[in-house]
């Protein structure tokens, strides 16, 4: 019988309505368990204690966000794509933009089938060493994407705002923000492919192809081709940028020479004018200088084949 852990974000409203439902889909077909984090990070610990306790499926409820630290707490147990365990998701964020990569919505009856039906792909992941405020240096997994410049900014932003707004004024009111006072800032990036000097609006490495809360920004991004998909975005004005966030919104390629799109397998950023901000699925991690590797076939994710 699936032994299926599901870790619910402890912010998530109507939780009991969540795990009935649940519950109700499920029946006795698996042995089901249910965590509630507490508090920042807390899935990681879950995920690994889940791992440990026999776990063959985990299951996040919730964003991005979420997804990140389950999936760091599964590979802190020490499971690849070799081992057994498969991670999947009910989508129950903000942005849920790796779900739109995957074909994945919040669909109780449609993960059941998936699971019985052992349908998964086998996905890469990308590692990241960075350092924290305190200027440690620290190393995360990360499942979908990881910028710095204006995204990262944006991270930084919304870390320290107060949300008494909701998640979604908040969001866009920094997104206005950064769009209104943010300066290019000089990038030196080294990659296994490519090397890239030069003031840089973003530089986004992208395992999926949406961030932001459905922003298409890397329509070449595949999450199991055993690279990173690049999306340098140069020496551009905030008014070509804007007027171009509706074919990043439907996901296609802009026609700029500053926007360039590459692939690697491994990226080291930093900059000339200091430490910057670094978002990574959508929170701030930390800051530059950083270096990126892909993991490939790392994480079996429950998803269409």
């Amino acid at each position: 019988m699936n032994q299926i852990a599901f870790i619910l974000h402890g912010k998530i409203k109507k939780q009991d309505k969540i795990i009935a439902a649940i519950e109700a889909v499920f029946g006795n077909s698996a042995a089901l368990t249910f965590l509630i984090t507490q508090h920042s990070n807390h899935a990681i610990q879950l995920a690994t204690n889940a791992v440990s306790a026999g776990a063959t499926h985990i299951i996040c409820v919730g964003g991005d966000g979420s997804l990140n630290e389950v999936v760091n707490g599964v590979m802190r147990a020490g499971q690849t794509g070799k081992v057994s365990v498969k991670v999947g998701l009910l989508p129950h964020g903000t942005g849920n933009d790796f779900a739109r990569t995957m074909g994945v919505t919040y669909d109780i009856n449609l993960l059941q089938k998936w699971i019985d039906e052992d349908s998964f792909r086998v996905i890469d992941i990308g590692w990241l060493a960075y350092y924290d405020a305190t200027g440690k240096a620290e190393t995360r997994y990360f499942v979908n994407i990881s910028d710095v410049g204006i995204g990262g900014t944006i991270a930084q932003d919304l870390a320290s705002s107060s949300k008494i707004w909701g998640p979604t004024i908040t969001y866009q009111k920094a997104i206005l923000t950064a769009l209104l006072t943010y300066k290019n800032q000089p990038m030196k990036v080294h990659a296994d492919t490519f090397d890239h000097h030069g003031n840089t609006m973003s530089l986004i490495v992208a395992n999926g192809k949406f961030f932001g809360g459905g922003m298409g920004i890397a329509p070449h991004a595949l999450p199991d081709d055993k690279l990173f998909s690049i999306v340098i975005v140069g020496a551009i004005s905030m008014f070509e940028y804007i007027r171009n966030i509706g074919n990043i919104k439907k996901s296609k390629k802009i026609e700029h020479p500053e926007i360039k799109y590459l692939t690697a397998s491994e990226i080291s950023i930093e900059s000339s004018a200091g430490r910057l901000p670094v978002d990574m699925d959508g929170e701030f991690l930390g800051y530059s200088p950083i270096n990126m590797k892909i993991v490939p076939a790392a994480i079996k994710f429950i998803s269409p084949k």
